[in-house]
């Protein structure tokens, strides 16, 4: 019984790290979709917090190699259609019903208030179409589950790639290279394979890595590396900068957590394993509260609080909605989340 207790205690302790640091990162890309709405009442100046938005939008990259780790960490030949049956409740389900849920929630605002206080123009022409749109995650920001099922469907691949240190290396550079030259930097599986196969590579032959602090030469090549790639994405376009500057973020806010939770060691919290539900629940009301502001103070303090005060808002109200539902709603909220 003891040996239990401190295998499930470790075991705790261990995925602490996984859920701390994705919560983490799901700030940085709620703080990502946090766009001043109607420019032309935005001063000059709010046009460079953009370089904030780049931050938040490299936050997506480590998703990718968590995810992966995780999948392929305790995989074999045998489990795919165990593992298969396991993502429809884990993806599919979540992946229909928000998108679902968004689809009603962008209906609702242009219902009410016309196209006032939404920035993106969205069709509900015809009921194919928003079936079609639900489908292709057009009305939220689920596309990232989208391409995870997608890679959860050619599992296999992935593993038989991994499992040779020297062909695993070689098919994150092949991938890397397709990404480079598919001319679209986001919401693209094909833009995201290098990475999600250095997961699979990292969940086949380092089982603890991230369990562990990062060997200290990735993150301190990672600490210089990365504002390097952010100042050249500010001063050259291309896939061949975006990939580079991506890549360099995964081991960079990787080390960075090492470095801090050396120092200050993060404690675990019950709010932390609200990530997926905080991603799939604040774009709308984002969206929505800031153009709100904007439209009926447009000044410089409509603007400093829209950007700043209304994404912690989003991030309580979202997070205190999922603390409730898992509370008192408990089988509907695992549903939602994933958890089933």
């Amino acid at each position: 019984m003891l040996s239990i207790t401190i295998n499930t205690f470790e075991k705790n302790k261990k995925s602490d790290k996984i859920f701390i640091l994705s919560f983490l990162m799901m700030l940085g890309i709620v703080w990502t979709h946090s766009r001043m709405p109607r420019l032309d009442m935005v001063p000059d100046y709010f046009y460079q917090l953009s370089l904030f938005n780049t931050i938040g939008e490299d936050c997506v990259a480590p998703f990718f190699l968590i995810t992966a780790f995780l999948y392929y960490r305790n995989y074999q030949s045998g489990m795919y259609w165990g593992k298969l049956k396991t993502r429809i409740w884990s993806l599919i389900v979540p992946y229909i019903l928000w998108n679902a849920i968004g689809a009603l929630g962008w209906f609702l605002v242009m219902h009410f208030t016309g196209d006032k206080y939404i920035s993106d123009s969205q069709e509900f022409t015809s009921f194919v179409d928003v079936v079609s749109n639900i489908f292709a995650s057009k009305y939220t920001v689920l596309w990232y589950v989208g391409v995870i099922i997608v890679y959860a469907l050619v599992a296999p691949l992935f593993y038989y790639l991994a499992i040779r240190k020297r062909i695993a290396i070689t098919a994150v550079i092949f991938f890397l290279l397709i990404g480079i030259l598919f001319h679209h930097p986001y919401c693209s599986p094909l833009v995201w394979m290098s990475i999600y196969m250095m997961g699979a590579y990292l969940g086949v032959h380092y089982k603890e890595y991230f369990y562990k602090p990062q060997p200290f030469i990735i993150t301190l090549s990672a600490l210089i590396l990365y504002p390097l790639a952010f100042y050249i994405s500010q001063k050259y376009e291309g896939m061949l900068v975006v990939n580079f500057r991506q890549w360099s973020s995964v081991f960079f806010f990787i080390g960075l957590y090492d470095v801090f939770d050396r120092y200050i060691h993060f404690l675990p919290h019950r709010v932390y394993k609200y990530s997926f539900f905080l991603y799939a629940t604040h774009y709308i009301p984002l969206h929505f509260l800031q153009r709100y502001i904007i439209i009926n103070n447009p000044n410089e303090n409509g603007c400093w609080f829209a950007y700043i005060v209304i994404p912690f808002v989003i991030v309580c109200l979202c997070c205190s909605l999922a603390f409730v539902l898992d509370k008192y709603c408990h089988k509907l909220y695992s549903v939602l989340s994933g958890n089933r």
